[in-house]
């Protein structure tokens, strides 16, 4: 395919719509203090789904298929401002798409990928189920009126199929939620999830307030706890990440509530805790555009292969890593250290004014990454590469002794050093990078370095389900009333993300409309 990934975002990207919320009102008032005043609003409904991104959505998909009513309430403005309704791709084998190229590579042999990937650390029955429903979650995109392709270039170089089916349709999920709507599905927006409502042991619905600090008590039967995780909130994730940088790619709304209010409900934290890593550049948090769609292009050279090091200027990592699977170990790898930098000669980097640095290096059939994702030279170079400057991430060095003293990393000459020394042997015998990666960096300078934050669209993890997607006590007892779908069921995700592209979207997908057809069967009961 003649198109990149970035392309792809950019054809998916969805504007965040203006919402009216229904009665609008009140005094606000801390997350606390709402806990114990007394509502100013009750509403009823057989099924509360909180969160309207991939997993809500298509949980509340399959509760108006089935002819039950639901109510969906998000703190996002719209539809349109979750991850889910921007997301690029999603992950099925055994659909039209792939029928089409003749591939049979089967569900059969995606599990077995993905729980071996996994080492057995999901919950089995929960993931089988949600990858026996991903071809169903193409077939409903479709039906939506979701424009899809699937992407038929091998985008990790090792697995030997396709599966990510690229999602074309800008503001995709105005479709969905238009989907929902005609089945008989509410929505309420701007609303923030604070607490359980709880009867004993049982989830009987949720407190929530909206934007003007109006408390409402919504009681329901079932409640789907489909919040998105946690990446932004600060505080959480240094909890779980260490005081670390990680700039937010997605969107301001994931803060976690859906994990907290499980907590309270008595839910249990599950012990895997991971991050939908950047695969599109790397990132810093002093840019003045933090964004997938037109962030400086000097941020992909942090996925180029060339050599990396931490704050001290200690190469820490293999680079082929970074550069070929920058979701998946490779991303995993650049939480091992404050920020990271990447290093070029000044010969190097301006040949990529007129020609892609994969060109340049001669083509490398190891990196597929390469091809797709970084094809050409670096767009308007002149002036984004003083912006880097201008924004203190790139420093610039005549010296590598220079070097040293202006970017803090006061070891990187003797790195460099002995970085060259596996170039001339072919041979990286510290971290065993691919030689095809290996190329050289001029001693004599001029020198740029590139200094980066690790970026995430999302979390994973959060509180513990069975196989059907109902929240669990520390015991394992099901919480009655009580689902979590999404990337904050913490039973389902691998950590570092699975090795199989599209896995967070499909499962979301998946997880939702488990977790709708579920609950379906619980309120009829």
């Amino acid at each position: 395919m003649n198109i990149s990934r970035r392309d792809f975002l950019k054809g998916s990207a969805a504007s965040v719509l203006s919402v009216a919320v229904l009665g609008m009102g009140g005094i606000a008032a801390s997350a606390e203090e709402k806990k114990d005043v007394e509502a100013d609003e009750v509403i009823e409904t057989p099924i509360l789904i909180v969160g309207a991104g991939a997993a809500g959505m298509m949980a509340a998909y399959e509760v108006g298929k089935a002819g039950a009513k639901a109510l969906v309430i998000s703190n996002s403005p719209s539809a349109s401002a979750t991850n889910g309704a921007v997301v690029s791709g999603t992950c099925a084998v055994e659909t039209s798409y792939t029928e089409e190229i003749g591939q049979t590579y089967s569900l059969d042999d995606l599990y077995k990928r993905m729980i071996t990937f996994a080492h057995w650390t999901v919950n089995p029955r929960l993931l089988k189920n949600c990858v026996q429903l991903l071809p169903g979650n193409v077939e409903i995109l479709d039906e939506m009126g979701v424009e899809m392709s699937l992407a038929t270039y091998d985008r990790y170089g090792n697995l030997g199929f396709s599966e990510v089916h690229m999602l074309l349709t800008e503001n995709k999920w105005a479709l969905a939620e238009e989907t929902c709507k005609n089945f008989g599905i509410e929505f309420m927006y701007n609303m923030t999830a604070e607490a359980p409502l709880m009867d004993g042991d049982t989830v009987v619905g949720i407190r929530a307030t909206d934007k003007d600090g109006k408390v409402y008590d919504i009681k329901a039967k079932a409640t789907l706890l489909a919040c998105g995780g946690f990446i932004a909130n600060k505080d959480k994730l240094a909890e779980h990440f260490g005081d670390i940088d990680i700039v937010n790619m997605g969107f301001p709304y994931n803060t976690g509530k859906g994990i907290d209010i499980a907590l309270e409900a008595g839910g249990f934290f599950e012990r895997i805790t991971g991050l939908g890593l950047n695969d599109i550049y790397g990132m810093n948090a002093k840019a003045s555009s933090i964004s997938v769609f037109n962030a400086n292009p000097f941020m992909q050279l942090a996925f180029y292969g060339n050599l990396i090091t931490d704050e001290h200027g200690n190469r820490f990592m293999n680079e082929y890593m970074l550069a070929n699977e920058p979701m998946s170990g490779g991303g995993e790898a650049t939480l091992h250290c404050k920020r990271y930098y990447c290093i070029y000669d000044e010969k190097t980097l301006m040949r990529m004014k007129d020609e892609a640095y994969y060109q340049s290096i001669g083509s490398p059939s190891c990196w597929t990454s390469g091809a797709v994702m970084f094809p050409s030279p670096i767009a308007d170079f002149d002036a984004n590469l003083e912006a880097a400057i201008a924004e203190g991430w790139c420093y610039t060095a005549d010296t590598l002794e220079e070097m040293a003293e202006v970017s803090g990393c006061e070891d990187i000459a003797e790195t460099v050093k002995t970085y060259n020394g596996f170039v001339e042997a072919g041979e990286d015998t510290q971290f065993y990078k691919n030689p095809q990666l290996l190329q050289p960096i001029d001693e004599n300078g001029p020198f740029y370095m590139f200094e980066y934050n690790p970026s995430a669209f999302n979390t994973f993890g959060g509180c513990r389900t069975d196989h059907l997607t109902r929240a669990l006590k520390s015991n394992y007892d099901v919480i009655p009333g009580l689902y979590i779908a999404g990337t904050e069921n913490g039973s389902l995700y691998s950590s570092p993300y699975y090795d199989v592209g599209g896995t967070c979207n499909g499962l979301s997908l998946a997880s939702g409309r488990l977790a709708g057809m579920e609950m379906v069967k619980y309120v009829q009961e």
